[in-house]
C-alpha cells in the first residue's frame, strides 16, 4: 500500500485555490441546502450558517469572499450580524447581498449600512449566481 506524504491532507488541491468561498446564512434549512448545491455546481466552496451567531463565528474563522445574508431568522438575526459586523469591524470588508423575503425598512437604508446588494427571495438562481459573481473580489 503507498503511503501518502504527512501533509497531503493539507494542501489545498490546485482546483480549489482560485473557487471563491460563500457564506451562506440562513434559517431555511431545505433553502440552504438548495443553495449549497447549486452554487457547488458553479464552482464556488460553500459555508453554512443557521443564525447570525453561526454565521459571524464561520466568517471570523473562514474568512468567505461573499455572504448571503437573510435578515429574518430566530435568535441572532440578520439585523443583529450586520450590527455584530459593524462593530468588530467586518462590515464593509466582505461583500454581503441581503436575500431576504421581508424588506420592512427602505433598501436604500440596507444597502447604506454597507451591504453590497439585495436581492428579494423568492429569487432567480442564474440572477444571484451573477451577483455573487459581480460582488466578489
Amino acid at each position: 500500500m503507498k503511503e501518502r506524504p504527512p501533509d497531503a491532507g493539507r494542501r489545498p488541491r490546485i482546483a480549489d485555490v482560485d473557487r471563491k468561498t460563500v457564506l451562506v446564512i440562513d434559517d431555511d434549512m431545505p433553502l440552504r441546502g438548495m443553495l449549497s448545491a447549486a452554487l457547488r455546481q458553479h464552482g464556488f466552496k460553500v459555508l453554512l450558517a443557521g443564525d447570525g451567531a453561526e454565521g459571524h463565528l464561520a466568517m471570523t474563522i473562514h474568512h468567505p469572499d461573499v455572504v448571503l445574508l437573510d435578515l429574518m431568522m430566530p435568535d441572532v438575526n440578520g439585523w443583529d450580524f450586520l450590527q455584530k459586523l459593524k462593530e468588530t469591524g467586518f462590515l464593509g470588508k466582505i461583500p454581503i447581498i441581503v436575500c431576504s423575503a421581508y424588506l420592512r425598512v427602505d433598501p436604500q437604508a440596507i444597502l447604506e449600512m454597507g451591504v453590497a446588494a439585495i436581492i428579494p427571495k423568492p429569487f432567480n438562481l442564474p440572477d444571484l449566481i451573477h451577483l455573487i459573481e459581480h460582488v466578489s473580489p
